[in-house]
């Protein structure tokens, strides 16, 4: 008994997302693992769309960014911000502050200047997914980050935000600004991928 409840207890940490104020957030489908209906790689997995747009905006980001002046990390990397552990899913980082923790950590104790998300991984009930948006780029912008720039699937639109400022609610056609010079648009990136 005591050798399930070990590996039960070992499962749910694998099965934490996000860990905020203490309190762990929880990968989507989450209880479909434990009840074995699901595997726990499935659960963590993107969907090809999410991963489509994560992919073309890297490329995109990758060909224009001063590579001398920044980093591009992504794949859910981890942060600590204020609030407590945060998946990222692409960050844009000051190179010679980011280089420091590359190799030493297994969490960034610094947090991205451009956070950009696709969707979220969180378990959440319906109607605490723009909550958990706004808290998650919130705690983002407290602890660092200039800009969060969310892309949402369904609907398709892309929030911005920036500290200071009024939130934006884009479409995926219109055009959006990384960082100064730097802007992408959604739809174009994907026609252009066809």
């Amino acid at each position: 008994m005591s050798l399930i409840i070990s590996k039960n207890k070992k499962l749910l940490k694998e099965l934490i997302y996000e860990e905020v104020n203490g309190k762990p957030i929880y990968y989507k489908n989450y209880k479909l693992v434990i009840k074995g209906k699901k595997a726990l790689e499935e659960v963590k997995m993107s969907s090809p769309i999410q991963s489509k747009i994560v992919s073309l905006i890297l490329y995109f980001l990758i060909s224009r960014i001063d590579k001398s002046r920044y980093e591009i990390l992504s794949h859910e990397i981890g942060v600590r911000t204020k609030l407590g552990k945060r998946a990222i899913d692409i960050g844009i980082f000051e190179k010679i502050e980011v280089n420091k923790f590359i190799e030493k950590s297994s969490i960034l104790p610094i947090c991205p200047i451009i956070a950009i998300e696709i969707d979220t991984k969180a378990q959440l009930k319906e109607d605490e997914y723009m909550n958990y948006i706004y808290d998650k780029a919130n705690d983002l912008l407290n602890s660092g980050t200039e800009k969060v720039i969310w892309i949402l699937t369904k609907p398709k639109i892309i929030l911005i935000a920036q500290k200071e400022k009024s939130w934006e609610i884009k479409k995926w056609n219109d055009d959006i600004e990384v960082m100064e010079n730097i802007k992408f648009n959604l739809n174009r990136l994907l026609k252009e991928e066809i």
